[in-house]
């Protein structure tokens, strides 16, 4: 048994036999990530209407005399979290859904790989979380050294805001000092990451929300809006989570199969969250390429209300009858595939 398992503060050595402690770790550590250096922090998102260029967040190269099993230094995003200059702090539910410092939206794409994170701009409230509550990622995603993911806001209304975004994850050193006397956990660990650049070509986290951005009804108004699936992969969501201006209900259902995923109308008051306490469901849905889900959506107030869904999760770029079987060959260690749905948590390792 490796004694990983047992401290990750000791080694066995063969020479006198005896645990020894490590004092300098560094195959692994936890790490926040953010903009490049010509973006310093805070982000300013100016007055409504504007929108913000298209930012870079890049994951750096660094390494001894390159002895990096030409993997760089990648890092696993695990969570976002953000604040802002506006934003009240506290816990779900006491930020109210209309605070200023959560009016606007934010989109993620990759720079030069052309793969979106998502089908439009989602409401950054069901993206991102707090340092206090983050928005853990189901599936992380597997950020290799010198990448670089764009990053853009869309104010919504209100005035100008400061926001503080950060990627929370795993750094990853594979090329760790620790490393020259223990070969076995280097090739552990190094195993693991050529299977994360695997299966970051097939599984990516997305988020998923409305053709209509936002769905607007009038004073106690009931509408449809469409939810549409895309071409380009499949959908598996984990769950899902709403801000809205003001209470509403809602039923869900498939377009092309008519069936629905509840028997009437869901109260949003009865437990729909927003990305720092989403509603889990207890089995995956998976939704083909190209199908449409339909949301009808009832206002229970007697003024307009915008409503901003977001299911999140991960898309799948496979031919729909591979796509457990591209899951399964790719598999590493990701919360998505734990036993238990209902508790969103980061795995810490091994």
């Amino acid at each position: 048994m490796s004694t990983r398992l047992i401290d990750k503060f000791v080694r066995y050595n063969p020479a006198n036999k005896k645990y020894d402690p490590v004092m300098w770790r560094r195959e692994v550590l936890p790490a926040w990530l953010s903009f490049v250096e010509d973006t310093p922090l805070p982000v300013v998102v100016s007055a409504f209407p504007l929108i913000t260029p298209w930012m870079t967040i890049k994951q750096p190269y660094f390494s001894v005399n390159g002895l990096d099993s030409q993997l760089g230094t990648p890092f696993e995003v695990r969570a976002l979290v953000f604040s802002s200059n506006t934003m009240p702090e506290g816990t779900f539910p006491n930020i109210p859904a209309t605070a200023t410092g959560a009016n606007f939206l934010v989109q993620l794409k990759e720079i030069g790989e052309l793969r979106q994170f998502s089908n439009q701009p989602i409401h950054v409230r069901t993206m991102f979380g707090t340092a206090q509550q983050p928005a853990i990622l189901r599936e992380p995603f597997y950020f290799p050294s010198q990448h670089n993911i764009g990053v853009q806001f869309t104010k919504i209304s209100g005035g100008e805001v400061q926001v503080y975004p950060y990627c929370l994850g795993a750094q990853y050193y594979p090329w760790a000092p620790e490393f020259v006397r223990d070969p076995a956990s280097k090739a552990e660990l190094t195993g693991l990451l050529k299977r994360w650049v695997n299966r970051r070509q097939y599984v990516t986290p997305y988020w998923l929300t409305s053709d209509q951005i936002p769905m607007t009804l009038g004073a106690s108004a009931t509408a449809d809006f469409s939810v549409k699936i895309g071409d380009d992969g499949h959908f598996e969501s984990f769950g899902h989570c709403a801000v809205s201006t003001g209470d509403f209900a809602i039923e869900i259902s498939e377009v092309k199969t008519r069936q629905t995923i509840m028997n009437g109308v869901i109260n949003q008051v009865a437990g729909i969250g927003d990305a720092r306490f989403p509603t889990i469901y207890p089995v995956p849905y998976l939704m083909p390429a190209g199908y449409r889900l339909n949301l009808r959506i009832t206002n229970l107030t007697a003024a307009p209300n915008n409503i901003y869904w977001t299911f999140f999760g991960r898309k799948i770029y496979a031919p729909f009858t591979q796509a457990m079987e591209v899951l399964h060959d790719t598999a590493v260690p990701t919360p998505a595939d734990t036993p238990t749905q209902f508790v969103p948590r980061p795995l810490i390792g091994d």
